[in-house]
């Protein structure tokens, strides 16, 4: 019972992660073409220059946001895996007692 409502939580929160992850993405790649617009443009090159950077800095926001969301993903999976193993050490260990009973009659 346990099992099931921990992957079902890690399953929402795997969604709503993947979801972000492409929406940081669509952003770069929007940022990316910006850059590149910038660089046909008729600007100066100090113009140009500053944009450019200004676009870079906000590319490396959102590429470190996006290492964020996949270590946060990455440790959920891994406590995920390591209830699951918890819960099924416990089921043994409660199949194990139950089968060792003795009968004593007197």
């Amino acid at each position: 019972m346990n099992v099931s409502s921990i992957s079902s939580a890690s399953s929402t929160s795997s969604s709503g992660n993947d979801s972000a992850i492409k929406q940081i993405q669509s952003q770069i790649l929007n940022l990316q073409k910006q850059i590149t617009a910038e660089d046909k443009s008729k600007d100066d090159a100090k113009t140009k220059q500053a944009r450019d950077q200004a676009l870079q800095a906000q590319i490396a926001q959102l590429q470190a946001q996006m290492q964020q969301i996949n270590a946060k993903k990455s440790n959920q999976s891994e406590s995920s895996d390591r209830s699951t193993q918890t819960n099924a050490k416990s089921s043994n260990a409660n199949s194990i007692v139950s089968n060792n009973k003795v009968d004593i009659q007197v």
